[in-house]
């Protein structure tokens, strides 16, 4: 697999607007990734808060141009995306992480992090798609309306002599290698695989979902 475009940020108010910048200017032109150290305006699910304390948490788009003659469902590259992160935690952070559907990372009954999939479309084509990912590394303040699930850090869960040699720039590595593959899954048909693992993934007391949808 060709190495990823990289791209740096300390300051944006949310990675996969930048990286559609970055589109848009022409200095994304195969796959990348951008990273920040904050985000002042990070989306989730249906336009939903994703708070994003500076150097506090992974801040990460992963941009890819499918190699695709039909245009699958955003909501399946999300099932894929989903899966590579928690592969990707399990294995760089040995931490247990399961998906409650479809897009959110879960330890027990707290979130450790979410996947927002974004498309932009030429005609009937993905032109790009982009594949933003936040996750709660230290502990830090994340005030959230009183219905919202409480968040949880990998600070919280990695054993402290560990957690001081953590390293995050391992883990989005991983975590775009991983995506990358899965989306190249996707893009080829092969959504039932996508599907099967996604589901081996899912929280044990989530309630089932349609993934033909």
């Amino acid at each position: 697999m060709t190495p990823a475009q990289a791209f740096y940020f300390d300051s944006v108010d949310s990675t996969n607007e930048a990286a559609k910048r970055l589109i848009h200017d022409h200095r994304i032109h195969s796959p990348a990734y951008v990273v920040a150290r904050e985000q002042t305006a990070g989306r989730g699910q249906r336009g939903r808060l994703w708070l994003s304390p500076r150097d506090a948490g992974i801040y990460l788009t992963v941009v890819d141009f499918p190699d695709s003659t039909a245009a699958p469902a955003p909501h399946d590259f999300t099932l894929g995306a989903a899966h590579a992160c928690v592969e990707a935690l399990r294995q760089c952070a040995g931490v247990d992480v399961f998906i409650k559907p479809i897009n959110d990372l879960y330890v027990g009954r707290r979130k450790l992090g979410g996947i927002l999939t974004e498309v932009v479309m030429e005609g009937d084509f993905i032109r790009a798609l982009l594949t933003g990912i936040g996750i709660n590394v230290r502990i830090a303040p994340r005030p959230l309306p009183r219905d919202a699930a409480e968040p949880i850090s990998l600070q919280e869960l990695i054993p402290p002599a560990q957690f001081a040699y953590f390293d995050g720039r391992h883990l989005v590595t991983e975590i775009v290698r991983r995506v990358l593959s899965s989306n190249a899954v996707v893009a080829r048909g092969d959504v039932s695989q996508v599907q099967r693992e996604w589901e081996r993934h899912r929280l044990p007391d989530a309630a089932s979902v349609d993934l033909r949808t």
